[in-house]
């Protein structure tokens, strides 16, 4: 099943709030999304404060999760999963 581009970005701010900062490759790994997507994504969620990158030496980037990032996943997180229960309730 095809994920929105809200899905994918709360998925990305899942596994760095549980996971901690990330490479890109382990990001890749455990979002299933091609390294141009994830990019996309990462760039869309750094612009709004959400995600930032830091440099630890070797030219190592890694991703973290700010502030904003997890107030703005504790308040969507669950609303998304509230909706997700709204079709099985139509069957």
């Amino acid at each position: 099943m095809r994920r929105s581009k809200l899905e994918m970005n709360l998925d990305i701010l899942k596994i760095l709030a549980s996971q901690g900062p990330g490479k890109l490759k382990q990001l890749m790994d455990k979002t299933d999304l091609s390294r141009s997507v994830l990019k996309q994504n990462l760039d869309f969620l750094i612009q709004q404060n959400l995600v930032e990158e830091q440099n630890l030496g070797k030219a190592e980037v890694f991703y973290v999760i700010t502030e904003r990032g997890l107030k703005v996943l504790n308040v969507v997180a669950p609303i998304i999963e509230e909706v997700r229960k709204i079709p099985a309730l139509l069957h």
